[in-house]
């Protein structure tokens, strides 16, 4: 027992990224259906390719989804909507009509009353009571284009009769039968009563949604929701035999209650062990993929992190609207878990952690093989056509291509099962859109990951990579011979990277940045002395070496106070590795013969480089550098020149844990060869 503790707290990283692995299982077994699973497919218009199917138990047959919805729309269409007459809101009118015509009337004569007065306040009560008492209906969708004959229940008191809309009065037509009215009077202040009459009609019969949904529900709970009895051994369907509409309705319900007597067994317990076997399997595939294939990716955890991560928000996403909103299953955009994992790791890890999840997601998934392709083919032309997502408008070209593939695949499956697309339905249409528009979504999503986990992408190498930035702005201002050797590195690393492969991006952006610390002391480095003054003369070599070996740590420093990536970190702090500053150290020994010198003043503190990238921009940085020592440089000069710096760096053991081979390493060295002889061509002599 020691001893299996012992090793699990030796090997604890590799232990936490099971446990991992385990848990997002332990996730995914939780939330998946419990019920067994019918153990055939079939599709309407398929021919059965099973054997004889003999009905293993009495049941019966299910009404489908639109027959039952048929049936509700006949028993409802003649169906009366309750609408309830509201006296509270009749005597507010009442009292707030009395108290306009009272403010109206001062206004126009003063605070005296007339006999005039008080006949036409008498006629506006009687004519508000006429038409308040009849009703004013409020608008409601559930009588939106209703013919005028058409019938409502109103209840009034604690009566309910039958009404036709016409026999109640809308507010328009209220106002126009009290302006009738009122020009019948033929009075001088006609225009007074109208505007008093106008402002203090209410409103007062009002939709009863609660009795009118309550009703519908009773009504509706008489709804048969079979259509016939299937009993034991009877012949179900044929081996060959077409899958008909008919057919099909007792399949699906014989799938439904053989899943439900399942359920209701002890069964549930091997149903359970064999989804957990099922989805287990999953995961290992995944797991093992990227520990044997992807093993760059495997051993940071935070690249796992991000996987899993992303994983379990799809998967449940997608279990709750399956749950929730199952017509909106097609709206989800599947297609950014491979666009968001191949932005940060690779396309291959992408597609194959995009296809396992499709396939856990399938296990509740309405229609599983129609999905399973269709998202599997958007999330494949996702990816192959956003790629690394360089560039904005690859997101955007990744959209209308996954549109297309939802497309397509509709017509092809439509096809395919019904012999034509004349059911090609536009909501499918406007569900497909909205999945891909949603695809943009990754933007925020890629920025959100970048600052969670401390990734970059390709869009951040860019910008980083623009030379108006702060740091390389002031690079180019205050050690301008440093800027230009930088531009040069940057340009020799990413076209040797792109000759053996690798992220000539990140490695351009790098070597862009791996000098800045010499901002600090620009003129002690030879590149930025123009005038013919070197400092390192007032200084001992000792001293010297320290202010070199210092720009190192200076540029870590500035780095991180700017907000700078710890990828692009790794190039200042690899540029030099751990050798040492050769030319200050043999001046040291020359200086002090017989005498030991500490070598550890004259190193660099590391580390050596450890990627691929780092390795390259630590070569490209070394020729470039020595290059522009040389005397009328040729190409006998330039090849030995660079011979002898990557095999000094070899010798040193600078590449020991860089994934770098020695065939790639002899085309990084014909790569810098050529593009050095290029540099330094010689130029024709223009005459005086």
């Amino acid at each position: 027992m020691n001893s299996i503790l012992s090793k699990l707290q030796h090997n604890y990283y590799e232990t936490f990224k099971i446990v991992l692995f385990i848990l997002a299982a332990a996730i995914v077994v939780w939330i998946s259906p419990k019920e067994s699973i019918f153990k055939y497919e079939f599709q309407v218009g398929k021919p059965w390719n099973h054997k004889d199917l003999i009905a293993p138990f009495d049941f019966s047959i299910q009404k489908s989804q639109k027959q039952i919805e048929d049936e509700k729309a006949v028993l409802l269409a003649g169906y009366m909507p309750y609408f309830a007459f509201n006296q509270e809101v009749t005597e507010t009118g009442l009292q707030q009509l009395m108290l306009n015509y009272s403010l109206a009337w001062a206004s126009k004569s003063g605070s005296r009353h007339s006999a005039d007065s008080i006949q036409l306040g008498t006629f506006l009560l009687e004519l508000y009571k006429s038409i308040e008492n009849k009703g004013i209906i409020r608008y409601d969708p559930v009588i939106e284009g209703k013919d005028p004959s058409y019938r409502i229940r109103l209840i009034k008191g604690n009566e309910v009769a039958a009404t036709a809309l016409d026999q109640l009065y809308d507010i328009r037509s209220a106002n126009d039968y009290a302006k009738i009215r009122i020009k019948k009077l033929n009075t001088s202040d006609s225009s007074l009563l109208q505007k008093v009459i106008s402002q203090s009609l209410l409103q007062n019969v009002f939709y009863d949604e609660s009795k009118t949904l309550l009703e519908q529900k009773e009504l509706l709970k008489d709804i048969s929701l079979n259509q016939g009895l299937v009993q034991k051994d009877e012949l179900i369907i044929s081996t060959g035999e077409l899958v008909s509409s008919e057919k099909y309705q007792v399949l699906i319900s014989l799938k439904n209650e053989y899943e439900k007597n399942m359920a209701s067994t002890d069964s549930w317990k091997y149903v359970l062990s064999g989804m957990t076997l099922l989805i287990v399997m999953l995961f290992l595939v995944q797991y093992l993929f990227i520990r044997f294939f992807k093993g760059q990716f495997y051993y940071e955890l935070k690249y796992i992190v991000l996987v899993l991560f992303t994983q379990m928000i799809f998967i449940l996403t997608t279990y709750f609207v399956f749950q929730l909103y199952p017509d909106w299953s097609y709206m989800i955009p599947y297609a950014i878990l491979p666009i968001v994992i191949s932005a940060f790791l690779d396309g291959g890890i992408a597609i194959v952690v995009y296809i396992i999840t499709l396939i856990l997601v399938g296990f509740y998934a309405p229609n599983s093989f129609e999905f399973l392709y269709t998202q599997c083919i958007a999330g494949l032309i996702g990816v192959f056509s956003v790629k690394k997502l360089s560039k904005r408008s690859d997101l955007f070209r990744g959209v209308t291509m996954v549109f297309l593939a939802y497309m397509v695949v509709y017509a092809g499956i439509l096809l395919a099962q019904e012999g034509s697309i004349d059911n090609f339905s536009r909501r499918m249409i406007s569900h497909f859109a909205a999945s891909s528009i949603l695809l943009l979504l990754a933007f925020p999503l890629i920025f959100l990951y970048e600052k969670m986990f401390g990734l970059i992408t390709q869009l951040t190498l860019l910008e980083l990579s623009n030379t108006n930035n702060v740091l390389l702005r002031d690079l180019s201002i205050k050690a301008p011979g440093t800027f230009q050797h930088s531009l040069q590195v940057a340009n020799l690393a990413s076209e040797a990277l792109f000759e053996i492969g690798g992220d000539e991006q990140l490695a351009r952006t790098g070597a862009l940045y791996h000098d800045i610390g010499k901002m600090n002391n620009p003129l002690y480095f030879v590149e930025n002395q123009t005038s013919g003054y070197n400092p390192h003369d007032e200084l001992g070599y000792e001293e010297s070496a320290r202010v070199i070996i210092d720009h190192v740590l200076d540029g870590i420093e500035m780095a991180r106070k700017h907000g700078l990536p710890e990828k692009i970190i790794d190039f200042i702090r690899t540029h030099h590795g751990t050798r040492r500053v050769e030319y200050f150290y043999r001046l040291e020994k020359k200086l002090n013969p017989g005498m030991e010198v500490d070598q550890s003043e004259f190193t660099y503190h590391g580390p050596a480089p450890f990627s691929r990238e780092t390795a390259v921009v630590m070569m490209a940085d070394s020729v470039e550098a020595a290059s522009r020592s040389l005397a009328q440089p040729d190409e006998q000069k330039i090849n030995d020149l660079v011979d002898n710096i990557i095999h000094s760096l070899m010798t040193d053991n600078q590449f020991m844990n860089a994934n770098i081979t020695m065939k790639e390493i002899t085309k990084v060295i014909k790569v810098l060869k050529k593009k050095l002889l290029n540099i330094h061509h010689s130029r024709i002599a223009y005459p005086d």
